[in-house]
């Protein structure tokens, strides 16, 4: 089969698109969502031709890992909490303190039974197939992310660098060695040289293209935010406290792993490291990994604008640390003490281990349900939106680096539906007041569901969320490569809001699909175009393709059948009428000047949706 990913790195141009942040701009402008263009593009999948969600390695020697190997009792949140760096695990078990945990096969079972394995299993009642679904979610459930670990000092296990078979809970041996010091070597991060464990995870972007086309890529960082956050959150629990290596030399780390001509692209590395190190970095090895990774499709479709993305996010040999962050985009300190009483500690909690392992993404939401405690939402938002370690953050490269300099490219914008003691309409969540901030007053049900490309669930939830990401600044710091990290740190927010909405109760979901730039006129980035965004509403719900399971959208369909198919009204309040930037911003004297959408500074990456999932009848039990 061919495989169109090594054209990115035989290109002998690749490397030096990073600064050219124009493509950046053009790739997510490329492949935004409008209400025309899904009726304009339809494409319809081969079914026959989808890839295998497993990677396996013909010939490569396999080691089974002990299913449901036990956990700790860790809180979901003290875990959230203490990867932020503020808060020590309380367990009371001296064994899992750093010194003195035990690494071997159980551990690695554990880490990896609780971040990365198959979690459940579905069956299509048509035709009795079955698949799987796992600990970590993903876009489609269509799984592009691999995960490498290279191991030192584990009991039981060689030193070496293997390959984790998430379909059978086992290891695959690509090479016995010192890896954890060749990665440090190829990584340029001699401090990780005698870690026990470096966790390298890569794309498989064909995966996500099958059903997603050009658009994949940004799934596929979403992906990866996602599991980096589920193994940290894991290996925390477990008492190993790591942080994300993603600033790297791309064609280093695809020799490293061993990956060059094949159909992965390394992506992140999660590095845990030793309170002591030498900084002996031996030579690479010469001699060539075993096994040989199995073909996914019969044939892979080339889409060239995620290609082109992936080729001018590429970072040249070498490559030194990350640009450092700029102080307006620093996190928040998390001083305890200036915390609200209800935030310093988690009110509820439950363990992270079993919140894990039942989690999964809802399909849709009931909209009867009871609202949602306001304390409750916050909590959430405050957990999932702390501090964590990775170097593009600026709080990661080595074991003295301070937490207090981490770095946040998105803000979350919040559709609430209905949560007690607050009113519906748009709130952003003010990270250094962990505070909701009202900016709209309306029942907002419709417009969440209709920018969420007309999915029911964004509007039956009992709130919706849409991130958006300081593209320009990432661009400006990190060039085209800062695409990724935006990303990756939505994903990251995700992960955190699946668990901790499953702790509390409720349930939750990502969407990676919406009208990217109506999102953008909804919240006042943009102005109204020629086709308000309430036109485009109206129209769909005419169509009867928004919303059919919603009371409040049966009523409202019902006040506007006799209505031109122009009136921008979107709710049977009377109150929300789009009207571009002064929708929010009332107090600004004048209108900002006319934005073009392709050149916006911060856009939609991400959205969300949080309530009381219904039942899947596919779930076997």
């Amino acid at each position: 089969m061919t495989r169109f990913l090594p054209r990115v790195l035989d290109d002998p141009q690749c490397g030096g698109f990073n600064e050219e942040t124009k493509r950046l701009f053009a790739y997510h402008q490329a492949t935004k969502h409008s209400y025309q263009s899904i009726r304009t593009n339809a494409h319809f999948l081969d079914w026959k031709n989808q890839p295998d969600p497993f990677r396996t390695y013909e010939g490569a020697p396999k080691i089974m890992l002990p299913p449901e190997p036990g956990f700790p009792n860790t809180g979901a949140f003290t875990a959230m909490a203490a990867l932020a760096g503020r808060t020590r695990m309380a367990s009371g078990n001296k064994s899992e303190d750093r010194e003195q945990i035990q690494l071997d096969g159980i551990w690695l079972s554990r880490l990896l039974w609780h971040s990365m394995a198959i979690s459940a299993w579905k069956k299509v009642p048509r035709t009795g197939d079955r698949y799987s679904l796992r600990v970590n979610p993903s876009s489609g459930n269509l799984h592009p992310t691999e995960t490498y670990l290279a191991l030192r000092g584990f009991t039981g296990l060689d030193d070496g660098l293997y390959h984790y078979r998430a379909d059978g809970h086992a290891l695959e041996l690509r090479r016995p060695g010192a890896w954890t010091q060749q990665l440090a070597r190829a990584l340029m991060i001699p401090w990780a040289a005698e870690s026990p464990l470096i966790v390298g995870l890569t794309s498989i972007f064909w995966r996500e293209a099958w059903k997603y086309r050009d658009r994949a890529y940004r799934y596929c960082c979403h992906d990866l935010g996602h599991a980096m956050m589920s193994l940290l959150l894991a290996a925390c629990a477990l008492g190993l406290p790591g942080g994300a290596i993603t600033h790297f030399g791309d064609f280093r780390l695809t020799r490293a792993l061993g990956l060059t001509g094949g159909d992965e692209a390394p992506m992140a590395f999660l590095v845990f490291p030793s309170k002591s190190s030498s900084g002996r970095l031996p030579a690479p090895p010469e001699e060539a990994l075993a096994g040989i990774p199995n073909e996914l499709s019969t044939e892979e479709v080339p889409y060239e604008l995620l290609l082109e993305i992936h080729r001018s996010t590429i970072l040249p040999d070498p490559v030194g640390p990350p640009p450092r962050i700029p102080p307006a985009h620093a996190a928040i300190a998390d001083d305890q003490a200036s915390l609200p009483e209800s935030l310093r500690e988690p009110a509820r909690d439950a363990r992270l281990g079993a919140t894990v392992r039942r989690r999964r993404s809802a399909l849709d939401f009931d909209a009867r349900t009871p609202p949602m405690e306001r304390n409750e939402v916050e909590q959430l938002l405050d957990f999932a939106t702390r501090d964590w370690p990775a170097d593009w953050r600026g709080n990661f490269g080595g074991v003295t680096t301070p937490v207090e300099r981490g770095a946040d490219f998105v803000t979350l914008y919040l559709y609430v539906h209905r949560l007690r003691d607050c009113e519906p309409g748009v709130y952003r969540w003010d990270r250094t007041s962990r505070s909701l901030e009202q900016l709209h007053r309306g029942n907002v049900e419709r417009v969440a569901a209709y920018l969420s490309l007309e999915q029911a669930l964004a509007g039956n939830a009992c709130f919706a969320v849409s991130m958006i990401a300081d593209l320009a600044e990432a661009a400006r710091v990190f060039g085209n490569r800062g695409y990724r990290y935006v990303h990756f740190e939505a994903g990251a927010i995700g992960q955190r809001l699946y668990v901790g909405a499953e702790v509390l109760g409720w349930n939750a979901t990502g969407i990676g699909a919406f009208y990217d730039d109506d999102v953008h006129r909804y919240l006042g980035f943009l102005e109204e175009g020629e086709t308000p965004v309430g036109v485009s509403l109206h129209a769909a719900e005419q169509a009867a393709l928004v919303m059919l399971g919603s009371p409040t959208s049966r009523r409202a369909a019902a006040q506007d059948r006799d209505r031109c198919e122009s009136a921008p009204v979107i709710s049977e309040s009377g109150e929300e009428h789009l009207s571009g930037l002064r929708q929010f911003w009332e107090k600004e004297e004048e209108p900002a000047p006319r934005r073009d959408p392709r050149t916006l500074p911060r856009q939609v990456i991400y959205h969300f949706a949080v309530g009381r999932a219904i039942p899947d009848p596919r779930l076997e039990a």
